[in-house]
């Protein structure tokens, strides 16, 4: 029959789609009275049922039950297993999805003119001769077994569950076709249409077991046997109890009577060689179908290499908590070398680590069943085969057959895998079988490998830092360590033994414990400038330690922040040097005194002594006398002047050390022009106006240098003051006609001689110039001036000038 003339009703809403429209006679009826009615009053072809409302089901009984020989089509518009079974049992021809293949149309076609893979009778066939009900069942389902050159065609997932819920309804009784077989005939359909049955499950990719209520195998297709290794024939009538153990089957029941069938559940299955495999289960229950009495239909899938999976996961995780458990990066390897054995299945494995100095491979741990030809080669160059490739490289590499690939023996084994623990080493596993490993066996390796990477990195800090703290527990100085939490991790024992503590007592303990009330404050404050300055990490601060007895010392520590990666803010604690500066604040007291009352006393005399030698020089006729009141005069202003450079010095030694842009060349000219000549020749030339870091102490540097030079210079003294920018440095030079000064006294200055009797500084202005300078990170040199006498040079760093240049 052609399409021309087909009558079919189309039950849902909205309309049916406008290509059905166009190819046949379609009449749509909205619900289930509306269709029985069609089919009562008119010729039908076909009936198409659209699975969208809620009763499709039960509409599609109805019209089974007004007419047993029209096909029946169910239809959604995606792929709906649950429906396409549930519609089968009610008495559908065919589940087919509209958006797929073969289209909605073409099975209309095939059904209604009997080419399609179910044959439909027409109408008026003669109950009493041939029943629709067997015709119906033995065709659905034995023409789906035909095949095409020798192939049966390819059972989808909807096609597989339409089948299986066409295979429920008859199994279990459920068919309405079946109750109307009475007689040896229609039996004999019903046994063709058991056999169909058979012939379907057999398609199936998916092991399918039907069970009796006797916990007898009713039907079991190739897939089963081969899944528990038996012959299909003989477990058919055999007691499922030798392949369903008791437990599987108490899960398998408990799906069965539970309120929402057919759900899945995992369980073991026992092989006939005694082995066990891991199957999911999906459990149908089916009531009685007369002397079958059949329990449940059983589809079972292999999920073996999934639960393997699961259980490496599993056993990956665990090893990750023993790995970051490790102290050495030996205890790392032999974890590794454990796991890949235990959890990955790999029994020859070894971890070589690479050692940075030698450039090598070296052999770190094995597994038990490796070799000796393994055990002995225990340096491997980072040139050498597979295993330093795939270490440059950093990804594995797969080696088909050992004895093609590599220039060693390596006893049983004939493949191999390579796989970076990242830039620390390699994990190496063999097999005594060619080309033994995939991508998958990497991708397992990768994951144990990649958790031993981050532990193998964090076990090298840990050995690090304990090389340093053995290092430091061996100090003889005074050393603590403290952790992010500030909490003592490390004391050295001159310090425990200076606090009056054991260093156990001590360890563990907070650090404010041996800091003075203020002094704990002043150590935060310090390290909160250290964290926030990116550009430094360590630095000096001087604090008060409290001993075990109240005795408070002062100290300078020397404050060290322990290292942090990258953008990593957060803080991981301190090493920290302590000296002890008591003595040294007591001289720095001392002399404090010294110099206040010296220096005092001294100005207030010598202004006396200044004073009388003036007034006896009016007063004296006589010439020698007045000389010698003259001498004295000069003398007691020597010495005050003296006095004038220890206050000079002083201030050089307590400045705070800030330097700031100093324009030389203005600091030279102010500081000549404010000066008394008597007599001599002062000359200043600068190149530019070059900027120094300095501060405004560099006048003093000038007095002293032109001061010294006039004074020593010749008979009517020339002194040249030169500032220059040479050779990245600031230049300020002053030259003098003079004798020079002494050789003994510029190596006394510049620390080439010792200070001694009889060999020392005449006076404090050079020794003033040199600490100046020195404060200020320049330094000094002395050489023959071109006058003739003395020639002065101070070098500084050049700053910017006022106007950014």
């Amino acid at each position: 029959m052609s399409r021309a003339g087909q009558h079919v009703v189309f039950v849902g809403n909205p309309t049916p789609p406008c290509d059905l429209d166009a190819a046949f006679d379609v009449v749509t009826a909205g619900d289930r009275a509306a269709v029985v009615d069609c089919l009562e009053t008119t010729r039908v072809d076909c009936v198409i049922v659209d699975g969208t409302g809620s009763d499709r089901v039960e509409t599609v009984a109805a019209v089974r039950d007004v007419a047993p020989t029209v096909p029946i089509i169910y239809t959604t518009a995606t792929p709906d297993g649950s429906a396409a079974a549930a519609a089968t049992r009610a008495g559908a021809t065919e589940y087919v999805v509209r958006t797929g293949e073969p289209s909605l149309i073409d099975r209309i076609e095939a059904l209604s003119t009997g080419e399609g893979d179910s044959t439909i009778r027409p109408a008026t066939v003669d109950a009493a001769t041939e029943s629709p009900a067997s015709a119906d069942v033995g065709t659905d389902l034995t023409a789906r077994t035909e095949t095409v050159d020798g192939q049966a065609p390819p059972v989808g997932p909807a096609e597989r569950d339409a089948i299986l819920g066409r295979l429920h309804a008859i199994v279990s009784g459920d068919d309405p076709f079946e109750e109307r077989l009475e007689d040896r005939s229609r039996r004999r359909e019903l046994e063709r249409g058991r056999t169909a049955r058979g012939r379907t499950l057999d398609r199936l990719d998916d092991a399918v077991i039907v069970v009796d209520s006797d916990r007898r195998f009713v039907h079991v297709n190739d897939a089963f046997a081969d899944l528990v290794g038996a012959d299909r024939e003989g477990l058919v009538g055999r007691s499922a109890a030798s392949i369903i153990d008791e437990d599987a089957y108490r899960d398998w029941m408990a799906v069965v009577g539970s309120p929402t069938p057919g759900e899945t559940v995992e369980t073991e299955l026992q092989r006939v060689d005694g082995g066990v495999v891991h199957v999911e289960a999906n459990v149908t229950p089916l009531s009685a179908a007369g002397s079958d009495d059949i329990a449940f239909v059983c589809v079972v899938r292999d999920v073996t290499e999934r639960r393997r999976r699961a259980d490496v996961v599993t056993g990956l995780l665990e090893t990750t908590r023993s790995l970051f458990a490790c102290e050495s990066r030996a205890d790392v390897s032999e974890v590794v070398v454990e796991a890949a054995e235990r959890v990955l299945g790999f029994d020859l494995a070894t971890v070589r680590l690479h050692d940075a100095d030698s450039d090598d491979l070296v052999l770190t741990a094995v597994s038990e069943a490796s070799g000796d030809q393994i055990r002995r080669r225990t340096r491997v160059g980072l040139g050498e085969g597979p295993m330093g490739e795939a270490f440059r490289r950093g990804e594995p590499v797969l080696i088909e057959d050992l004895r093609t690939n590599s220039p060693h023996e390596y006893d049983q084994l004939q493949a191999g895998m390579c796989v970076p623990l990242g830039d620390h080493g390699l994990l190496n596993v063999g097999s005594p079988v060619v080309d033994a490993f995939d991508d998958q066996h990497v991708q397992l390796a990768q994951l144990l490998t990649a958790s031993a990477a981050a532990a193998l990195e964090r076990a090298e800090r840990g050995e690090e830092l304990l090389r340093h703290e053995r290092i430091l527990e061996t100090v003889e100085g005074m050393v603590y360590a403290i952790d992010g939490d500030a909490r003592l991790t490390l004391v050295t024992d001159p310090l425990a033994e200076r606090l009056g503590y054991d260093r156990d007592e001590l360890v563990g303990e907070p650090v404010s414990r041996i800091f003075a009330d203020e002094s704990d404050d002043r150590a935060v404050d310090h390290i909160e400038a250290l964290l926030s300055d990116a550009d430094c990490d360590s630095g000096a601060f001087e604090a008060t330690y409290t001993t075990a007895d109240g005795e408070r010392f002062p100290v300078e520590i020397e404050c060290s922040l322990l290292p942090h990666d990258g953008d990593d803010d957060e803080f991981h604690g301190t090493v920290s040097v302590v000296r002890d500066i008591t003595q040294r604040k007591e001289r720095e007291q001392y002399l404090q005194v010294l110099n206040r009352v010296l220096r005092h006393n001294l100005r207030n005399d010598l202004t006396v002594v200044i004073g009388y030698a003036e007034l006896l020089r009016e007063r004296l006729d006589d010439p020698d006398l007045v000389a010698a009141a003259d001498t004295l005069r000069e003398t007691a202003a020597d010495l005050a002047d003296t006095s004038e450079k220890t206050r000079a010095i002083q201030y050089a030694l307590d400045r705070d050390g800030d330097l700031e842009p100093i324009d030389v060349a203005a600091t030279v000219t102010e500081t000549v022009e404010g000066l008394d000549p008597d007599g001599a020749t002062v000359s200043v030339s600068a190149a530019d106006d070059p900027s120094a870091w300095a501060d405004p102490g560099l006048g003093l540097v000038v007095e002293n240098l032109v001061e010294n030079a006039i004074r020593h210079g010749g008979p009517e003294p020339t002194v040249e003051v030169a500032v220059a920018r040479e050779d990245c440095r600031v230049r300020l030079a002053v030259a003098d006609d003079g004798p020079g000064i002494p050789p003994a006294e510029i190596d006394v200055v510049t620390g080439e001689s010792d200070i001694t009797q009889l060999t020392h500084s005449s006076g404090l202005g050079l020794w003033l110039v040199r600490w100046m300078v020195d404060s200020y990170g320049g330094s000094v040199s002395f050489s023959e001036s071109e006058l003739g006498g003395s020639r002065v040079e101070i070098a500084l760093e050049p700053a910017p000038s006022a106007d950014g240049d």
